[in-house]
């Protein structure tokens, strides 16, 4: 008992050093597109505030089986990779804004009128239609904490005061400030909307909000020295 004990309390201390745990539903997102995307200056950041649901890339070893005589192969690297697309769905809009974005933004890529695909990069080395994507892990910590003293409500209704202590009719309520901030980020390079989904419409769903998928082409990533951020 002692020995299980000891184990919740060597869990406790490591979670504490790490500052808990990371939580999927904080986050965000940034997105940077080529020249002739965004042409208010404004439109990547609301852009990333309409982000609903994102994969974080992984990384890939690529290996390649050696055999010697009669022993048992060996899986050898030779090279990394990343694989794959990475998967987002945003909030549309009733005007179907950010839908006309990740349009526009293909435009960039291939003209579906003219049906001409552009050069990757440009004569001075810029990307035509590739851009750029940072992911965070945020965490939220307790910067400051004020105490409020207000009236005691003798009514009988019910509040929601977080309520530390009452004293001469009086009540003292401590309330806390918190700040995010980012505790982890990976930026992705070389982006581009390769896949712009479906849109699912049905009567059956009045209050809920339409969304829009779209999948990612990237070539590499690295991670964010937040410090020099």
């Amino acid at each position: 008992m002692a020995r299980r004990y000891g184990a919740i309390n060597e869990f406790q201390s490591l979670m504490s050093r790490a500052q808990g745990f990371a939580r999927p539903a904080r986050y965000q997102v940034m997105l940077t597109a080529p020249a002739g995307v965004d042409q208010t200056g404004n439109e990547a950041r609301n852009i990333s505030l309409m982000c609903d649901t994102i994969v974080m890339p992984g990384h890939d070893l690529q290996t390649h089986s050696a055999k010697y005589g009669t022993g048992i192969a060996t899986e050898m690297v030779t090279g990394h990779g990343y694989e794959g697309t990475i998967e987002a769905t945003f909030y549309c809009d009733v005007s179907m804004d950010i839908k006309s974005y990740f349009e526009l933004w293909q435009e960039q890529a291939i003209s579906t009128t003219r049906n001409t695909v552009r050069y990757y990069k440009d004569n001075s080395g810029n990307y035509n239609y590739a851009g750029t994507m940072k992911i965070y892990q945020l965490s939220s910590i307790p910067v400051t904490e004020t105490t409020i003293t207000t009236k005691e409500d003798t009514s009988g209704g019910s509040g929601d005061h977080r309520t530390s202590r009452h004293k001469h009719g009086m009540v003292e309520e401590k309330l806390q400030t918190h700040e995010t901030i980012r505790k982890y980020g990976i930026e992705v390079k070389e982006v581009y909307p390769v896949t712009i989904g479906q849109i699912e419409y049905a009567y059956a769903t009045v209050d809920a909000v339409a969304i829009l998928p779209v999948s990612f082409q990237y070539r590499k990533w690295k991670e964010i020295d937040l410090a020099e951020e």
